[in-house]
């Protein structure tokens, strides 16, 4: 068994857990769940951006998410750029066109977390750190993984700091078939040309 990868008590999937945890999700969650990893938004700043799908720029593959909508005192950058890997992009279209249709409603950080780890016991996965944070931090954890000398645009992405990205998200010992996993997931990030395999996950 794979040992489980847990930072400040949130998991950090692996591609295989990710594939894992969202074939045990509905159609509405998969589309939520996607959202919030392929864009590593704090859980406030994404229930905020359901409500403004205006924000998204698919052309560039970026979120412009505006000063106000992290609601978080403390955060580093009141406002920034999101930017979005080619699978990120698909995953944010279909989440702005459910928006659009009137199927996406917020769901309450207790309401997500006990959804994520009803699908976590669905599909056989350990319940150790399935909390809501763990999207963003799987996202930067895979994003640093594959592009470590890109981590000043990962923290401006984000809205970290550079010693939080130094200290929290630097020399994550994924596998090598993780990472090379790992790539299909984050092709396209930050404008870049990349080509990869896509490994399986939105449908």
């Amino acid at each position: 068994m794979t040992e489980i990868l847990i930072k400040q008590g949130a998991r950090i999937l692996t591609p295989d857990e990710y594939r894992t945890l969202r074939s045990a999700l509905n159609a509405k969650h998969k589309l939520i769940f996607d959202g919030m990893l392929f864009s590593g938004m704090r859980i406030a700043e994404f229930w905020r951006f359901t409500e403004h799908p205006q924000w998204f720029h698919p052309g560039r593959q970026y979120i412009d998410l505006p000063k106000g909508a992290s609601l978080k005192k403390k955060a580093k950058m009141q406002e920034r750029m999101i930017m979005l890997s080619h699978m990120g992009n698909r995953a944010i279209e279909d989440l702005v066109d459910a928006i659009n249709r009137g199927e996406i409603e917020k769901i309450s950080r207790v309401g997500w977390n006990d959804n994520l780890k009803r699908a976590a016991i669905n599909s056989g996965l350990d319940l150790k750190g399935i909390v809501p944070k763990m999207t963003r931090k799987t996202w930067v954890s895979w994003l640093m993984v594959t592009y470590p000398e890109d981590g000043l645009r990962v923290a401006a992405s984000s809205g970290h700091d550079t010693k939080t990205m130094q200290y929290h998200y630097l020399n994550l010992p994924f596998s090598r078939q993780e990472q090379q996993e790992i790539k299909g997931y984050v092709i396209g990030w930050g404008g870049r040309h990349e080509t990869a395999r896509n490994n399986g996950g939105l449908p």
